[in-house]
């Protein structure tokens, strides 16, 4: 156990768990409350503690006779409650253990457990809150609004949420009808076998770029961020946090675009010859499926909104000065908002499976955990492989951050004038031209 703690970097937890005798196969039995109490509360470490602790075996319920009778299967409490918080129905719940649905309901009686209970909210009251998400997220669908409002504590039935939605916002229900597709069907061994990367252009008009990766398997969102370049660094960089949080994946897929080779050079050097494939971008399904989702969840609001300000000759797109303002007002809170979406995005249940992906990474990670040797040509979407070759590589551009730095005095100004940015008052246009206004007197071009 010391090992695994060590190789995460919590070794200020070894004497902790060595004293309540915590092993390997215990770790999958704790819930976030319980880890909380063995001075681990950051969820992300708690997520990279089970994933290389499922590496040295899973949970398989033994029986036990103790308790007089036919012997009963030994599910422990703890178990129950991690899956139970981590929204697995109690039918999904039987599957993993191999036991019956009635075992589990049984169990969950024994122990107290039962699903969540719903918020006491008046209508008009959500009616507010779906307001105040449809705001910040006006293409986002069913699913998604639900967990947003899960972020802010607020649970409800699916049948008033649809009530509210058909109220609030009939026209983007009928915009998401027209936009259905059908997709090919895709299969990937487990959860950390191929991640799909690629980098999103939808607001390059404006220098926003976003880097984005997603696990093939569980459709998780492994990392994503915007920034004001696509070099290969910042694409590297934006990789690593994935890998701090999911641990580094089987093989990566990715178009031939130069600012993937930083991450290739990465994965050569962690996990060797083919571990990055590379492909036309078309056929890097997972992620160009999430751009679609992305786009009309977050990316969609500002795309209108800054050709908005162009036509009303409030933004040129073409002024250093202009763009810096835009980033310095807009940069954070897009951030925000992929930030949301995405934990919004890993908790929503897939039509498909029928899972969320949050869901679907446990149950593989129990299945067939990460660091087994599984049979690797079973790996979706493996037409093209090997190293980024120079002569086959995408010609767009690479751009580089912007060439005008505000400089300390103009800073300062900016941050007592516009300490914080007010997306919510006016879209933030106001804040935009006050900044404008700010850099210009302060010469920076």
């Amino acid at each position: 156990m010391n090992e695994i703690l060590n190789k995460l970097g919590l070794s200020g937890v070894c004497e902790t768990f060595e004293r309540e005798k915590i092993t390997p196969d215990i770790v999958s039995k704790l819930s976030a409350h319980e880890m909380e109490m063995l001075d681990i509360s950051n969820r992300t470490d708690m997520m990279r503690l089970r994933i290389e602790s499922n590496k040295h075996g899973c949970f398989k319920p033994s029986k036990d006779a103790s308790l007089g009778g036919a012997p009963q299967l030994n599910i422990p409490k703890t178990v129950l409650e991690n899956l139970v918080e981590n929204g697995f129905k109690s039918i999904d719940i039987a599957r993993l253990l191999a036991v019956s649905e009635r075992t589990v309901y049984r169990r969950m009686m024994r122990y107290g457990l039962s699903k969540q209970s719903f918020s006491t909210l008046t209508d008009d009251n959500l009616d507010e809150h779906v307001t105040e998400v449809i705001k910040e997220f006006p293409f986002c669908g069913e699913n998604m609004i639900m967990q947003l409002l899960r972020q802010k504590g607020i649970n409800i039935q699916r049948y008033r949420l649809r009530e509210s939605i058909h109220i609030l916002n009939p026209t983007g229900i009928s915009e998401r009808k027209r936009g259905q597709l059908h997709r090919r069907v895709y299969e990937v061994a487990g959860p950390n076998h191929l991640w799909h990367i690629d980098t999103n252009y939808k607001l390059v008009r404006w220098r926003f770029v976003v880097i984005g990766g997603i696990d093939g398997y569980s459709r998780m969102v492994t990392f994503m961020s915007c920034s004001d370049n696509n070099k290969a660094y910042t694409a590297l960089e934006s990789f690593k946090s994935g890998v701090q949080k999911y641990g580094i994946p089987k093989k990566v897929r990715s178009d031939k675009g130069l600012e993937n080779v930083g991450v290739a050079d990465f994965m050569l050097a962690k996990r060797g010859t083919g571990s990055m494939i590379t492909g036309r971008s078309t056929h890097n399904q997972r992620i160009e499926r999430l751009w679609r989702d992305v786009f009309e969840g977050v990316l969609s609001y500002f795309y209108h909104l800054f050709y908005y300000m162009e036509d009303n000759r409030i933004l040129d797109s073409l002024n250093i000065v202009h763009l810096i303002a835009l980033h310095y007002i807009y940069m954070e809170e897009i951030n925000r908002r992929l930030s949301l979406w995405t934990q919004a995005w890993s908790t929503h249940r897939l039509r498909t499976v029928r899972f969320s992906p949050h869901a679907l990474w446990i149950s593989g990670q129990m299945q067939s955990p990460v660091g087994f040797d599984l049979d690797d040509t079973n790996d979706g979407d493996t037409d093209d492989s090997g190293d980024i070759q120079i002569a086959s590589i995408d010609g767009r551009p690479i751009f580089a951050h912007l060439e005008q730095v505000i400089s300390d005095n103009c800073r300062v100004m900016l941050q007592a004038r516009i300490p914080f940015p007010r997306i919510n008052i006016n879209h933030g246009i106001d804040d935009y031209i006050t900044c404008v206004d700010i850099i210009d007197r302060h010469n920076q071009i």
